[in-house]
């Protein structure tokens, strides 16, 4: 949960963010199919959220939510409203989440992203200017999501060139490996081993059994379009989150990775009723 701390008739000094209970990764389909799909599945998915879950969200959610227009935009605006104060921002970078851990930094700080709200909420300062009219909302309705689509709207272009710049960096660090690999076979379990699951860096774990799986099959399968972006995607997710959604391919590569573990368990485009339906077990009572 995200909330804002105020000072004496001041604006926000400082923004709390607390992630207990049920922690949620939904990919960007997910998003638009619970938005737009079955009524009843998506106010069950929001009354979990109230019941003691939280949505991780990436600046990546966000650039690909721009998108829809029309009803559709409607639908997801919606959505993201009925979220309500119940999200964690996370960092888009798995790079950066893996030097955290391995610098010491504590789990869950290690993949917040404090700039993500600190921006957004320094945009709101902008557009609410003296003698502007309008008036500056310090409760949880100014950190409702949707309005963050108003915030990034204007970024989408720069933020999806760093997107294909990601598909670009992860295609030639893949390369390169395998490159290194065939040469000398013994190098993979020098630099990428089949690391064993630490609960206290899920997203190096996940990162360098990842990279090396996707070395190991790059012979057979050449990534894509969008797989720089979804590989951060598969790392928070899947290294921070109770439950996710992924692509079918993303879902396979986590499902892959070494056991035991203690990553979430992922779901993808035909699993959401299965999903939410799991979800809302999380929170019944037990039998007596």
């Amino acid at each position: 949960m995200i909330a804002a701390t105020t000072s004496m008739g001041g604006p926000p000094l400082t923004f709390n963010f607390t992630l207990s209970g049920l922690a949620i990764y939904l990919d960007n389909f997910a998003i638009i199919d619970l938005a737009k799909g079955d009524l009843l599945r998506r106010e069950r998915f929001v009354s979990s959220l109230d019941k003691g879950a939280d949505l991780l969200f990436s600046v990546s959610n966000l650039v690909e939510l721009t998108g829809p227009q029309g009803k559709s935009r409607t639908a997801v605006r919606t959505f993201l409203d009925e979220i309500g104060p119940h999200w964690f921002p996370v960092e888009l970078d798995a790079t950066e989440v893996v030097n955290r851990e391995i610098s010491g930094t504590r789990l869950g700080a290690s993949c917040i992203s404090r700039n993500f709200i600190q921006d957004y909420y320094t945009f709101q300062m902008m557009m609410r200017t003296p003698n502007s009219g309008r008036v500056i909302d310090l409760s949880q309705n100014s950190l409702r999501l949707s309005a963050v689509l108003d915030w990034i709207g204007p970024q989408r272009d720069s933020i999806l060139k760093g997107s294909a710049d990601l598909d670009k960096a992860l295609v030639n660090k893949i390369s390169k490996h395998r490159d290194e690999f065939d040469e000398q076979p013994e190098w993979l379990d020098k630099k990428f081993p089949n690391l064993p699951f630490n609960p206290a860096m899920p997203a190096t774990f996940t990162y360098v059994n990842l990279v090396r799986n996707l070395i190991l099959e790059s012979k057979a399968r050449t990534l894509k379009k969008g797989d720089g972006l979804d590989f951060c995607h598969a790392v928070i997710a899947s290294s921070f989150a109770s439950v996710a959604t992924l692509d079918k391919h993303w879902k396979r590569r986590i499902d892959n990775l070494p056991k035991p573990n203690g990553l979430a368990r992922v779901y993808y485009g035909p699993e959401l009723d299965e999903m939410v339906t799991d979800i809302e077990s999380w929170f019944k009572p037990e039998s007596v």
